[in-house]
């Protein structure tokens, strides 16, 4: 029987609930429907480990699908409406990795043989979708966000987050005292410590030079700004981006000799974020392409599926800033916050994660 969690299961969810709706609505930067922004669903092309099967969605309650294989099929879809409901029922009910036994019949029925396809797309859907505003069909990719487990992601710490800064004016003896430090906020106490033995932090670099060109591909001066909103965190100024950027503008922090307003700040983290949750990840190179090219669908408490697309982008950047937090990733695991000498010279790293507030 096949298991996952709950933001795998969201994705079938997603899936067999564009069955029965047949359209997608926009949502605004509290996930509040906008009704005027919808797209009729033509066709949900899911992707699986082996190949693509389409699933062509018909006049009355039929779906015609074109399986891995090249075979078609024609399935009735007329009780679907009511076991969309229970299998939300069941993945809101439960935890960690479990099974939907309802599902294993609709698995059958949609020829479906894994979850998801497992892979490093951004995209978890892709939609051949009707635009009012063009006039046109085409087809356009999805990633899914789901409200239902534990706050995802949104880009996730790797050895390729770290960003170094230069300590100056720190007795060296003062080293093994600090590094000792180990209690639950260690990393803060850290910098807590080294400040009141007289040291000062300047950012040196992001360790990843592939993480640093695609940082300096969203703004020139990215790494700049990270590096100073990511040393207020560590410096428990706030988690939240509004509280960190507050932080900031209170401290008259200046990036190199530009002066920017803590609204020029905003843009850039927005464009940041919205970067991150689209396409860019840190240790491959980017192109600047946002991989998921629709936007993204993100499914309710209650149930419904909204999404953010090029019409509501504006909409998708504010959600993205009001909703997503700093966190502190382990230590041990990703290599940071111990100081170290190099050269003659004092050094330490802190690390960029960043999730999805609940």
């Amino acid at each position: 029987m096949i298991t996952g969690n709950k933001g795998e299961w969201s994705e079938f969810y997603t899936f067999i609930k564009l069955l029965v709706d047949k359209k997608i609505i926009g949502a605004d930067e509290d996930l509040e429907k906008i009704e005027a922004v919808f797209f009729p669903v033509l066709k949900i092309i899911r992707e699986e480990t082996e190949g693509k099967s389409e699933y062509e969605l018909q006049e009355g309650e039929k779906v015609k699908i074109l399986h891995i294989d090249g075979e078609t099929t024609i399935v009735d879809t007329s009780d679907l409406k009511s076991k969309v409901v229970e299998v939300f029922a069941e993945i809101k009910e439960k935890s960690q990795t479990f099974s939907v036994p309802l599902a294993s019949e609709l698995f059958e029925r949609f020829g479906i043989k894994t979850l998801n396809a497992g892979n490093a797309r951004k995209e978890d859907l892709i939609l051949k979708v009707h635009d009012h505003t063009i006039g046109r069909d085409h087809e356009i990719g999805f990633s899914i966000k789901s409200k239902l487990g534990s706050p995802a992601t949104l880009l996730n710490a790797s050895g390729a987050t770290n960003f170094t800064y230069k300590i100056t004016g720190l007795d060296e003896r003062k080293i093994e005292e600090i590094n000792a430090i180990d209690t639950k906020a260690k990393i803060r106490d850290r910098l807590f410590a080294i400040r009141e033995a007289g040291g000062s932090f300047a950012f040196h670099g992001v360790d990843s030079e592939v993480f640093e060109r695609n940082l300096r591909k969203i703004d020139t001066i990215m790494p700049e700004i990270v590096s100073e909103v990511l040393l207020a965190y560590f410096s428990d100024k706030g988690s939240t981006f509004p509280e960190l950027l507050q932080h900031m503008h209170d401290e008259e922090v200046q990036i190199l000799n530009f002066k920017l307003s803590t609204e020029d700040y905003e843009y850039k983290i927005k464009a940041l974020l919205n970067n991150a949750a689209l396409g860019m990840v840190p240790a491959s190179a980017w192109d600047g392409t946002l991989r998921a090219h629709g936007g993204v669908i993100v499914v309710r408490e209650d149930g419904e599926i909204v999404c953010y697309h090029l019409y509501n982008a504006e909409a998708f950047r504010n959600y993205l800033f009001k909703n997503t937090r700093m966190e502190s990733p382990s230590a041990t695991r990703h290599g940071y916050g111990t100081v170290y000498e190099e050269n003659g010279e004092l050094f330490v790293k802190l690390n960029l994660q960043i999730r999805f507030v609940k």
